[in-house]
């Protein structure tokens, strides 16, 4: 959704006067208990049922029926907060901003009062609000996620009196993540909109009105569209939960300033909270908030998609960028522990820099709740070389991820990308040209030569196209494999180019192998493309954000990346690589250590 202009604002601001001088009633009290939760996971425009078909009789929205509202907002209870008001009194209808003339001297018993804030509590900024002039009291503070619950210092100036309130609205099991009051400016609209983000499924936000000069020039509207907002009374003291899903706005048509108290609260147990010390600094993005003093505790980058090429790696680095906390390099691959390796620099601290020049690593130092990582396919067959590089110049648990699926058809997508004159002059140059002019069947002969030259598949026969399965049995695994393998990697594994390796990057097991004899299992996440067809993204991308150790995001786009149309494989050419690449298909649940029925028989030949 985007964000209103100023001349919208200012439009919406004049509605809303219009509607406090004709006396808009709000809408009865309704004690409907707690929003249902059901009703948070989707923006209330979206659940309105559908206008009627052609024929189709259309279903009546009496008035009546309007009022009770249930997903949009509940009163939860009332009280008097004569107490908490004594608390905010003093300042809260004045201006603090830098560039007012007038701005108050300060006074060390002032909460509202920034610089006050800013020595005695913690400094919070909430952009959009603090653009429009609305002051705060933060007491305590979550990111959007709700994996840190921070309590300033403040917190325990205010408990005592906002006790009461939490004792009517938490649920037994409630964790409270939010806690601040917010003073709304005369003349300020908060625009309609509804709120995004993670913390809006799982949280209940409480309003509860504290200081209101005359409550009937204030315009607090709910409801699942525009058209169906309501007024929700703002007498002090009334505390009203709202579905942050549904479109919401407010305006102070008052000369005085509007003074709230937000709680917001998740079920469940949450967080330990972290205690905040007097004047300690943090760092805010949009969706995250992190103590200066962590800086530098996660290293740069996270994580590395090593391959297979081919096999959804364009598509899986994009959808892991769609996580509020990853951030994109600076480049997809970036070629650092292979291609682009600088045997110039002699000692492993300049390596390191040199490779974390292709990301934000400057900007992540102060970031820690977010990551980055690197997208470069050509590492899962260059064992040889980006093992040894990767553990001295990321000496830290990196996070690993390889995609694989059907070999066969995985071999005529990279000859057909390859071989594509479609693209840049630079994805030309980095395709290579030495499979141009050559068909498929040719580049697979080809390949089996040097392969066979260095003693990697005595067990397939050419010319039949059948494997030896005694002697695969016997080969596989064994000394004499291992030392085929690395002289086919030291011989025909070149840099600069990516026309290499058609069979070999769909060897997986052989490719794996390495990975797993050099790092811990956990370190390595393997995932099937088919499976992330069949079983959908969405339970695909909550296995990555587990293993990258990040909170549950639903990925927005889901369109496939970097696919182009080929043409179809010959049969007879089709049938010889699947006999071919089988065997070495039904080991991979033994070399991934699975029982899953996914790494059985991944890929079933007919």
């Amino acid at each position: 959704m985007a964000p209103s202009t100023p001349e919208e604002i200012a439009a919406q601001h004049a509605e809303a006067v219009r509607l406090v001088e004709e006396g808009l009633q709000c809408a009865p009290r309704q004690e409907l208990g707690e929003i249902p939760g059901p009703d948070k996971q989707t923006p209330t425009t979206e659940l309105l049922q559908p206008p009627p078909t052609e024929g189709e009789e259309k279903k009546s929205s009496a008035p009546e029926d309007l009022l009770l509202n249930p997903v949009c907002f509940t009163t939860r209870g009332s009280m008097d907060v004569t107490s908490i008001q004594k608390l905010v009194q003093e300042g809260y209808n004045l201006n603090y901003r830098k560039d007012n003339p007038e701005r108050p001297p300060l006074s060390p018993t002032n909460y509202w009062d920034p610089r006050n804030a800013f020595k005695q509590n913690v400094t919070i900024t909430r952009p959009s609000h603090d653009a429009w002039g609305i002051q705060k009291i933060v007491l305590l503070f979550c990111d959007d996620f709700a994996t840190k619950i921070f309590q300033l210092p403040w917190w325990k100036d205010f408990e005592p009196s906002i006790k009461p309130i939490l004792d009517m609205v938490l649920p037994v099991d409630g964790t409270l993540i939010r806690a601040l009051f917010a003073s709304l400016p005369p003349g300020v609209t908060i625009p309609v909109h509804h709120d995004t983000g993670e913390w809006v499924k799982r949280t209940h936000r409480v309003h509860v009105p504290i200081l209101v000069n005359d409550p009937s020039k204030v315009l607090f509207r709910c409801g699942p569209t525009v058209e169906t907002m309501q007024r929700i009374d703002c007498l002090p003291g009334h505390m009203f939960e709202i579905n942050n899903q549904a479109k919401h706005a407010v305006s102070n048509c008052d000369s005085d300033h509007r003074v709230h108290l937000i709680v917001d609260y998740i079920h469940g147990p949450g967080p330990k909270r972290t205690l905040l010390e007097a004047g300690e600094k943090i760092v805010q993005s949009r969706r995250s908030i992190d103590r200066l003093k962590d800086m530098d505790s996660r290293p740069t980058p996270s994580y590395i998609i090593l391959g297979a090429q081919k096999a959804g790696t364009t598509s899986l680095y994009d959808y892991i960028n769609q996580h509020p906390w990853v951030i994109k390099a600076r480049r997809r691959e970036t070629h650092c522990l292979d291609w682009r390796w600088n045997d110039k620099l002699k000692t492993t601290k300049k390596q390191l820099e040199f490779c974390q020049k292709f990301f934000y690593t400057e900007e992540l130092r102060l970031r820690p709740s977010c990551l980055t990582g690197d997208s470069t396919p050509s590492y899962l067959l260059d064992s040889r070389r980006v093992i040894p590089r990767l553990k001295a110049v990321f000496n830290w648990k990196m996070r690993l991820f390889v995609m694989v699926r059907d070999p066969v058809k995985r071999a005529l997508s990279h000859y057909a990308m390859v071989t594509s004159s479609e693209g840049t002059e630079a994805q030309l140059k980095t395709r290579g040209s030495e499979w141009r002019g050559k068909t498929f069947r040719q580049v697979i002969d080809d390949e089996l030569v040097k392969m066979q030259e260095c003693g990697l598949v005595p067990y397939w026969d050419t010319k039949e196209g059948v494997t030896d399965m005694e002697l695969f049995n016997k080969f596989s695994g064994s000394p004499l494999e291992t030392k085929a393998w690395d002289l086919y990697l030291q011989k025909h594994v070149p840099l600069n180019t990516g026309s290499y390796g058609l069979l070999t990057r769909g060897l997986y097991v052989l490719q794996i192998r390495p990975w797993l004899e050099a790092f811990d299992a956990d370190h390595l996440l393997v995932l099937k493309l088919e499976s992330m067809k069949q079983k959908g993204v969405q339970s695909t991308m909550s296995q990555v954000w587990e293993h990258l150790d990040l909170p549950n995001h639903p990925v927005d786009d889901e369109t496939p990346k970097n696919t182009r149309e080929y043409q179809p494989m010959d049969p007879d050419t089709q049938k010889y690589l699947q006999a071919f690449f089988d065997p070495h298909n039904k080991q991979l649940a033994s070399v991934l250590q699975s029982d899953s029925l996914e790494w059985n028989n991944p890929w079933p030949y007919e």
